[in-house]
């Protein structure tokens, strides 16, 4: 697991150390969506903004370009939010 953060949050500034859990990652790549379980990440103990080392986001991409037969099906539904006037503009 990475070293503790001993830095604030660069999203709420909390002076708390982030810690080192598993969590769950969506990625997507060419139009697909791929989640991937027990990730290790240090986390935000004030907002729960999760950091990512960056060697392991290289495997994790690796895993999609090498490895798509490893992961397992799942059922999702996507819903899209209508278009406000103001977004369209």
């Amino acid at each position: 697991m990475t070293k503790r953060r001993e830095y604030p949050c660069e999203f709420c500034d909390t002076d708390k150390a982030q810690e080192p859990r598993e969590v769950e990652l969506t990625m997507t790549n060419n139009g697909r969506w791929y989640i991937f379980e027990n990730v290790p990440a240090m986390v935000c103990p004030n907002c729960g903004h999760a950091y990512y080392d960056g060697p392991m986001l290289l495997r994790l991409e690796a895993m999609i370009d090498d490895e798509p037969g490893l992961g397992r099906p799942v059922e999702a539904r996507a819903y899209s939010l209508p278009k406000s006037e103001e977004a369209a503009k």
